[in-house]
């Protein structure tokens, strides 16, 4: 006899294997849930570039360490001319001289994926090697910052600027979701960042997440703590998923090289993996209660 969970095992499964089905490029996924320790995986230990994802180790080892008193989160730092950089983010529209604190570098790397922002938090870290280190410490082999943001240098091949397997960079969000990753007032910190993300159009794209909740004083049925990416035919989204009734999961997804190499709202690499949020939520819902989800056109079943 099939039991319940198995049926939503195996349906989670067959709704991944539909998705990736649909897209034309590479996709893996993986994602634990935050109080029964299931795993949700496809294609989890391929190295898939990380587009701004990578952004998360950088916003870990800033919090690491101003937890150790190792660097102060209230300095102030200069823009310079030689900072700007486009892409996305603020700054680059920004007149040399501002004087934001590292709190507000970290802030605007994490919300608004600014790349100006981005490379002063890597230098005021001391360069790349400190993120890794960093992530070695936590056993994220793959988790990589190959350089800092630099568009001459990362061409055409945004592995150029990070990588990492969707299994690791979802433990590393399952440890900051369950303050695992460096104690809880570091992971407490982490996740207060991701929490006022601003891009929301790929894994949480369908769920019913108003993020202004907080503004509006209201009390939403899900939460969502993320760090997007994107770049041409790549999209990358790994982050923590609560729900008010208590549990939630951590994922990670990404596609990379597929044929839609528009920025457009309804690209596809955006597009699959909202499917595969909606799949994660519908999978992991409470039974007894509809899940906050919108209805799309793109539903595969």
């Amino acid at each position: 006899m099939t039991s319940v969970g198995d049926e939503r095992r195996q349906g989670v499964g067959t709704a991944l294997e539909a998705i990736e089905s649909r897209c034309t490029g590479e996709l893996g996924a993986a994602a634990r849930n935050l109080e029964t320790g299931e795993e949700v995986r496809l294609n989890a230990e391929a190295v898939f570039p990380t587009a701004s994802v990578i952004k998360v180790p950088i916003l870990v080892e800033m919090m690491r360490r101003a937890q150790a008193g190792e660097l102060s989160l209230d300095r102030r730092v200069s823009l310079r001319h030689a900072d700007r950089i486009g892409g996305s983010g603020v700054l680059k529209a920004f007149e040399p001289g501002v004087e934001p604190t590292l709190r507000d570098v970290a802030t605007l790397m994490i919300v608004l994926s600014d790349n100006t922002a981005t490379n002063m938090a890597i230098d005021a870290l001391g360069g790349v090697d400190p993120v890794n280190a960093t992530m070695d410490k936590l056993g994220f082999a793959t988790i990589r910052l190959h350089n800092r943001i630099d568009f001459d240098l990362i061409g055409s091949d945004v592995r150029r600027l990070g990588e990492a397997a969707p299994a690791e960079m979802c433990a590393l969000m399952h440890g900051i979701a369950t303050r695992e990753v460096f104690g809880p007032d570091v992971s407490q910190a982490v996740e207060d960042v991701l929490a006022q993300q601003q891009y929301l159009d790929q894994v949480p794209r369908y769920l019913q997440f108003n993020p202004y909740w907080r503004e509006l004083d209201d009390d939403p049925r899900v939460t969502v703590a993320c760090k997007t990416g994107f770049f041409t035919g790549t999209r990358v989204d790994a982050g923590i998923v609560r729900f008010r009734s208590g549990g939630g999961f951590a994922y990670a997804v990404a596609n990379h090289l597929c044929q839609d190499e528009t920025f457009l709202p309804e690209a596809e690499g955006a597009v699959v993996n909202g499917l595969v949020g909606k799949a994660l939520l519908e999978h992991w819902w409470p039974v007894a209660d509809k899940p906050p989800i919108a209805d799309t056109s793109y539903d595969i079943r």
